[in-house]
């Protein structure tokens, strides 16, 4: 069988098809410049990183360096943080940062480093310069006082850079403020955590040196001359404010200079005329002397009542008012001379921060008597004014140690104008009792010499508070110890009204004063009243106030508990205030109130 055979059919020639190349190096070539990318951006945001925390360390010697007065560190670490926020802001504000921020999952922990970088950037870029600039004006470790003057100048200065730095802060927190921290990683939402803490911290501070220096000025004699009253109290003759008025420094100011315009004590001013007419119902917890005495104002823990009767009583002699009132101790001048150093008297007695407190409370009333107490003391107070006047003392240290005083009470301040008196208020320096329990629930125990003695520079205090939850009921206790020594007092150390009582002069005599919080009733004290018919019932600042007489002997203690009822509502926080005394005075609250107050915040 034939087969006819067909040419075989060659198949035409292939023609290369280059699309899947061009694809696949096209795929390969932007895989090649994401990696790239990726790689420039991870260097990037290692970059970021670590100027960031350069910048964070630095700033904390910034703070250090300005705390301690050296403004020319300041400066050098200023530029290093400068230098390192710019370089990692222009990182991020590149187009890199801006794809990353869309990217899924970890978009929103990219946009946040981001932003925050972007606010640390406004902060440097806004507030350092200004404040590099306060702080170069002032200069805190080279700054003196002169001729007993500051100079204000460049106090006057800041108040023009204080709105450009709190604009800055107010800009970077609203950057902040935009990110969700909802959908971060823990590592960059602590980042952000410590950016939004600088915030919390230094807004309140800005606002109130915004809102204050021009108080500060002119309380300063910036605009016109002032006269302030300091009062000198004395512990050895405790009283609730701290202890007897013994005597007063008038202080003139003008234009940042001090003068000490004169000395007053007990005996300069009239004692038969009442400076100040209280309520029937706060007058009744006090002696009839209370407001007609000079040494006996401090009676009262509300210290803008105590100031109120030393203005109304120099208004009487004087026919003027005074531009404030301001009180110290023998322990505040201890600390003052911390700073300053020791100063010597007429008599050629060194009083140092170690032996202040026993040579003005003690040794005095040993070496001296009568009139010659006075000269004394007078002296002390001008040598120390004129040892703070010339100026040769850290101010910084100086700024501590007044701290220091104003957290143990010992430091209050009362000025007459309302937008000064709002700023003591707001620095916690007014000491006048709060009428809510909105910011802290405060109980008060406080102590009035009534024996007319100066043994209560050996009197040793502490504090406790109990609960009783199921019953409703709060206990106060205050435990006091006598540790005067058996042998040698003098006559004007010892109580001079304890013979009333047929007691021992070395024993103490003590009106104790319970403030119940506001809203409180008062149940009951324990033990019974010594004497029972001085007891004194009242209403102080919308508090109920019982005043009750003991007597504590010479190396005894004894503890006197007050119970009252928990307030209704929401309560801040426990605090306990009491007669500041020569030593530290130990509070206890126990744990049974735990759940009857707020918790006190880490500041408290």
């Amino acid at each position: 069988m034939h087969r006819s055979r067909r040419p075989a059919q060659h198949a035409a020639p292939q023609r290369k098809r280059l699309w899947p190349r061009i694809v696949g190096f096209g795929v390969g070539g932007v895989f090649l410049l994401g990696i790239i990318a990726l790689g420039v951006f991870v260097y990037q945001a290692i970059s970021v990183a670590s100027n960031l925390l350069a910048a964070k360390d630095e700033i904390s010697l910034v703070l250090d360096d300005a705390t301690s007065g050296d403004t020319q560190q300041v400066v050098e670490h200023a530029e290093k943080i400068q230098d390192m926020v710019e370089d990692a802001n222009g990182k991020v504000s590149g187009p890199l940062w801006s794809i990353a921020s869309a990217v899924p999952l970890v978009g929103e922990n990219v946009n946040a480093v981001r932003l925050a970088t972007q606010a640390t950037h406004t902060i440097v870029e806004g507030a350092l310069p200004p404040g590099i600039a306060i702080l170069n004006s002032l200069d805190l470790k080279d700054a003196s006082i002169s001729d007993g003057g500051l100079d204000l100048s460049p106090l006057r200065d800041a108040q023009s850079s204080l709105p450009d730095i709190s604009d800055a802060f107010d800009s970077a927190n609203e950057t902040v403020s935009s990110i969700d921290r909802d959908k971060l990683l823990p590592v960059v939402d602590d980042a952000v955590s410590s950016l939004t803490d600088v915030f919390e911290i230094a807004a309140p501070a800005l606002d109130l040196a915004e809102q204050y220096l021009p108080n500060m000025l002119d309380l300063a004699g910036a605009e016109e001359p002032r006269r302030y009253m300091l009062v000198f109290q004395n512990n050895a003759e405790i009283r609730s404010g701290g202890g007897l008025p013994a005597a007063t420094a008038i202080v003139d100011v003008d234009n940042g200079k001090a003068e000490l315009a004169d000395q007053t004590s007990t005996y300069s001013f009239r004692r038969d005329l009442k400076v100040i007419d209280p309520p029937d119902e706060m007058e009744q917890l006090y002696v009839s002397d209370t407001f007609t005495g000079f040494g006996n104002f401090t009676r009262t823990p509300n210290f803008p009542t105590t100031a109120e009767a030393f203005d109304s009583l120099w208004n009487i002699t004087t026919d003027e008012h005074l531009d404030g009132v301001i009180t110290i101790d023998p322990v505040v001048l201890s600390y003052m001379l911390k700073a300053t150093g020791p100063v010597t008297s007429t008599d050629g007695t060194v009083l140092t921060s170690e032996n202040a407190v026993q040579g003005l409370l003690y040794d005095a009333y040993q070496r001296y008597t009568g009139e010659q107490q006075d000269l004394f003391f007078g002296d002390v107070a001008a040598r120390v004014f004129d040892k703070v006047a010339d100026g040769d003392w850290d101010p910084v240290q100086m700024i501590d140690q007044l701290v220091r005083a104003a957290e143990e009470e010992r430091l209050h301040a009362w000025f007459p104008r309302e937008d000064e008196q709002a700023m003591v208020e707001d620095l916690e320096i007014d000491g006048a009792l709060p009428t809510s329990n909105d910011e802290a629930t405060e109980v008060g125990l406080f102590l009035n010499d009534y024996a007319a003695s100066k043994l209560t520079y050996f009197l040793e205090s502490s504090l406790s508070l109990t609960c009783d939850v199921a019953a409703g009921t709060m206990t106060t206790s205050i435990t006091v110890a006598n540790d005067v020594p058996v042998d040698g007092m003098t006559s004007y150390q010892l109580g001079i009204r304890n013979k009333r009582y047929s007691i021992p002069l070395d024993w103490f005599v003590l009106d104790v004063m319970y403030f119940a919080p506001p809203g409180s009733e008062i149940l009951s004290v324990s033990p019974d009243p010594d004497v029972s018919w001085e007891t004194r019932t009242g209403v102080e600042r919308e508090r109920n106030v019982w005043s009750n007489r003991f007597f504590v002997p010479t190396g005894e203690t004894k503890t006197m508990s007050y119970t009252s009822t928990i307030p209704a509502g929401d309560l801040g926080p426990a605090s306990l205030r009491f007669s500041p005394t020569v030593t530290d005075t130990p509070v206890t609250i126990d744990d049974s109130c735990g759940s009857v107050f707020a918790e006190a915040s880490a500041a408290e």
